[in-house]
């Protein structure tokens, strides 16, 4: 628009586009994109001679529909809205039944939608409750659904889990089984996304907004829970774990290599480095826009190793950021502040200061008493969607009330549920070492060498 505004159409010096075998006219793909090892045999594009798929198995994020009920940083405040929304839909399913409720499958689930009140403030309804209750099916409080779930980046929330209270609960089943059952997983941006490619790794249960995506962004586990051949049939079988990654894949990485050490936590590691790598972002910019990430090969033996190694590197700092190491930045406590006083570390809504237009990001207002000063501006280059890690704790740990149901959802439940007042307060610090150590292992990632064999 610039050139036209400056010029005449006359005397614009016009370029052809044409499109590309996919279609596009501008933002157009890569040729080398295709070549590239598929995530899993539903995102390949059934070439011959394709690369084998890396994981056997993706799911999408869990959708609950309902996340004031279903998520909350108090274990006690979501019992109480759990317990409340099966009392209140149960009710309905009981006077229900006392209705003129005869007809088709269809036409009873319209009679129910049509019966019950609008008060969103008592459920949130969506078809399956409409089904369940023109059917008459009763709920009940499911214990093992109390789960830990990965809501936001940095964030965890208390999670009921169940197929009844969340809209869809894709595979979880099987990655997550029980709370005790041990796993982790890759969330990926997928196509069509709204923000930029992003990754985060997390040892739960992770919601599809995970990182601002959209109902297309996949969940790479690593393992896989199934029956156990000598239990399958009983009553309660027992699970075993197997790996998630696909043996053909693996032989091919080890062929590429000549390395048959390489094993399936290799693999795993190295996938989670590659979806960081800046090159790889930029050179498949408009190719991950608009189709599921694929993997490239890296060009030697030495460069997989490094990019496995600095994978293993950013999961350890991803999934366990609550005990990561302190950044030194300085607490300025006003001459009020008193640190004995109950709601001394408590958060209401953390903010940068300055004016939109000359935010200081170098300081977080915490609270009324604490001022943290001293952040490097190297912590803001690590984002996420399209806000930093630190971004991310100031959007989500604030007291918010959900206006159609009232409920509240307090960060300072959390903090006070694991026993520690400063849990928030020193979040930031240990999410600003977090920040730069990815950066600086983002940075010392390898070249890929992209466009060679196997698309490295």
């Amino acid at each position: 628009m610039e050139i036209l505004a400056e010029g005449r159409l006359a005397e614009t010096d016009w370029r052809t586009i044409e499109p590309n075998e996919y279609g596009d006219w501008i933002g157009q793909r890569s040729a080398d994109f295709h070549i590239l090892h598929p995530l899993t045999s539903s995102d390949a594009f059934e070439e011959i001679g394709e690369q084998a798929p890396i994981f056997v198995k993706r799911t999408l994020g869990l959708v609950t529909s309902r996340d004031a009920w279903c998520y909350n940083s108090s274990q006690r405040q979501l019992r109480e809205n759990i317990r409340r929304s099966v009392d209140y839909y149960n009710s309905q399913v009981a006077a229900f039944q006392k209705t003129d409720s005869w007809g088709t499958a269809t036409a009873r689930t319209g009679k129910a939608k049509a019966f019950v009140p609008k008060a969103p403030h008592n459920f949130h309804w969506d078809a399956k409750n409409y089904r369940d209750l023109a059917n008459g099916e009763i709920y009940q409080v499911d214990e093992s659904g109390f789960r830990v779930g990965a809501y936001r980046p940095f964030f965890k929330q208390r999670l009921y889990f169940d197929s009844r209270l969340n809209n869809s609960i894709r595979d979880f089943r099987e990655i997550y089984p029980s709370v005790d059952a041990g796993n982790l997983g890759i969330y990926i941006t997928g196509p069509g996304s709204s923000v930029p490619l992003s990754t985060f790794i997390t040892d739960s249960i992770s919601d599809s907004g995970l990182t601002s995506g959209n109902g297309s962004s996949p969940y790479i586990p690593r393992w896989r829970y199934r029956p156990a051949q000598a239990f399958i049939g009983a009553d309660a079988p027992q699970l075993e774990r197997v790996s998630n990654i696909n043996p053909q894949a693996l032989a091919e990485f080890r062929a590429r290599y000549g390395d048959r050490s390489i094993t399936d936590d290799d693999l795993f590691y190295y996938v989670y480095a590659v979806l960081h790598s800046p090159q790889y972002r930029e050179k498949f910019a408009n190719d991950l826009s608009k189709s599921q990430a694929r993997i490239p090969m890296a060009a030697t033996a030495a460069d997989f190793r490094s990019f496995a190694d600095a994978g293993r590197e950013l999961a350890d700092l991803h999934v366990n950021y609550e005990n990561a190491a302190l950044y030194p930045l300085e607490e300025v406590h006003s001459l009020e502040w008193n640190p004995g006083a109950q709601d001394a570390f408590r958060v209401s809504k953390m903010r940068y200061p300055g004016r939109r237009s000359d935010i200081d990001k170098t300081r977080i207002i915490y609270n009324a008493g604490i001022t943290l000063v001293g952040i490097p501006e190297k912590a803001h280059e690590y984002v996420l969607g399209t806000r930093s890690a630190l971004d991310w704790l100031i959007e989500r740990y604030r007291v918010s009330v959900h206006k159609e149901s009232g409920i509240t959802n307090d960060p300072n439940d959390w903090s006070v549920e694991v026993g520690d007042p400063r849990y928030i307060l020193d979040l930031v610090k240990r999410v600003t070492m977090v920040s730069i150590r990815t950066v600086d292992i983002v940075a010392g990632l390898p070249e890929l060498r992209l466009g060679g064999f196997g698309g490295a």
